[in-house]
Parts: structure tokens; sequence; C-alpha cells
């Protein structure tokens, strides 16, 4: 792997990934007191804790890939490839908001909310922009070798 190929967009959009993933199961996003006694819960916990994992992981799927795509030339999804690997990336990103937002809504009463949420909002805003700014961006990762070349890229081709 080679930490110096990825663009300082791609380090972006992948440290806001991350930063949403961090967001989602650290910081409260449910803050209940009562009296002497206070609830807190972070954003894969209940109510609808099932958004927030969902979210969680698309997240770090959409990080995951920036990085990877970039840095890992071999690194191919078939699906991905056919479909566009931006609009696929942007798609996922949005799929996170939406998921974000839906947690927020169906959530308990605004006033029992915590800072994580609205640090979320933030967080998957703006992911959703840069892996727009990512996909208005020409790919430029080198072609996949065709033709009698070696697969393997450990064994060197003696045909050329």
């Amino acid at each position: 792997m080679d930490w110096s190929k990825p663009t300082k967009l791609e380090y972006w959009t992948a440290g806001l990934a991350l930063a949403l993933a961090i967001d989602l199961l650290a910081l409260p996003w449910v803050e209940v007191s009562i009296g002497p006694y206070s609830y807190s819960d972070s954003g894969i916990g209940s109510p609808d804790g099932f958004l927030g994992v969902l979210a969680l992981l698309v997240a770090l799927a959409v990080g995951a890939d920036v990085l990877l795509g970039r840095m890992v030339p071999s690194f191919r999804i078939g699906a991905l490839e056919a479909f566009g690997r931006g609009r696929a990336r942007f798609l996922a990103a949005a799929g996170a908001g939406v998921l974000v937002v839906l947690k927020l809504l169906l959530h308990l009463h605004p006033s029992y909310l915590g800072a994580g949420c609205w640090i979320a909002l933030v967080f998957a805003a703006a992911l959703i922009v840069s892996t727009a700014r990512l996909r208005a961006q020409p790919e430029t990762l080198a072609p996949q070798a065709t033709g009698p070349a070696s697969t393997n890229p450990r064994v060197p081709d003696t045909n050329a």
C-alpha cells in the first residue's frame, strides 16, 4: 500500500467517514436526566439502534473504498466498477445521511437528543458533499492490464 497515492480530498472523505463512525459509536445521542439519575446512549443504541449500526457500516465502507481504491490498484469490485465507483460512493454516503436523519426523526423528544446527534448531521452532510466532489473529479487510476501479461503481480511478465 502506498500512502502517498490518495489525494487530500480522498483523505478528507475517509476522515469524515471515520469521524461519523466514531460519532455513532462514542458520542451521546440520547441524554435523559431525572433527578439524581441520568441515562446516555450512543448512536448505535436504542431507540432505533439498527439505523445507527447500518449508518456505521455504510460510513466505514465508503471510507475503506476511498482509500483502498487508490492505494491498492488491484482492489476492484466488479459491481462497483460496472455501476460507477464515484456514483456508488455518493449514493452510499447519501444513504448513511438518510439513516442518520431517520434515527434523529424517530428518536424521542428533541429535548432528549444529545450533542452526538447534531454533530453526526454535520459529518453526514460533509461526507455527502465530499463524495460528490470526488465523483466530479476524473478517475486517474491506471487501467487494468489486459492481454498476455501475468495476472499475478508477484510473478514478472516474461513475454515483454
